[in-house]
């Protein structure tokens, strides 16, 4: 199961949310799968990510491109694309370097389908999220979810979106710096701080804040 399968939102604010990773099967391919993440990497930096990452390295917010591709482990890399034809572009050139690696990439279906059909790709599997089950109560509100939940790992807290909300409510930092702030404790790189600034900039009519 990927650790990207449960963002939350609506049809609109996730049609240009493409999050994906490359990994290795651990006792089938990970011996020598280096240079071929490497080369996933670099595919993905081509093709205008608003977030790449390394699990053990961090994103590209807090580790800079040369250092990833130099240092990349054989975790599991990742990367975000916002748009459908870098989309296209990206799985063409993958289907093209036969990497052998797993390619899981998350998204509205219909999107993910018409961007395989372009590249001349059969998707292998689907999977689905039921959602959440539980002490729901327990949770945050919707509009806070969906941002936290673009950290599969749980990294980005509820505290630092609300925080966030109200600087930029407050005129002290824009939206799009709010979202590159919320990207950077999601280590493998999946957060997409694109999504982040728009719904932070949407959400700032919802909350009031105090002058003091």
């Amino acid at each position: 199961m990927s650790h990207t399968l449960h963002r939350r939102g609506t049809p609109e604010n996730l049609a240009h949310d493409f999050p994906m990773h490359a990994m290795p099967a651990r006792g089938f391919n990970h011996e020598g799968a280096q240079p071929k993440l490497q080369e996933f990497l670099r595919i993905a930096h081509g093709n205008n990510p608003v977030n790449l990452g390394d699990v053990k390295l961090g994103n590209q917010f807090v580790t800079d491109y040369d250092e990833l591709h130099e240092k990349l482990t054989i975790s599991s890399t990742h990367a975000v694309l916002a748009n459908e034809s870098d989309l296209v572009t990206l799985l063409q050139e993958v289907k093209e370097a036969e990497l052998g690696m797993s390619l899981t990439i998350s998204g509205l279906f219909d999107k993910l389908f018409a961007c395989c059909a372009h590249a001349g790709i059969q998707p292998h599997a689907v999977e689905h999220s039921l959602g959440v089950l539980g002490k729901t109560e327990k949770m945050p509100e919707d509009e806070i979810a969906q941002v936290t939940s673009m950290c599969g790992h749980a990294m980005v807290a509820q505290g630092l979106v609300r925080r966030l909300i109200r600087q930029v409510k407050k005129g002290t930092i824009t939206p799009e710096e709010a979202g590159v702030e919320l990207a950077k404790p999601c280590r493998c790189g999946i957060f997409n701080p694109v999504r982040a600034a728009t719904l932070i900039d949407e959400y700032c009519a919802l909350y009031t804040v105090s002058d003091r």
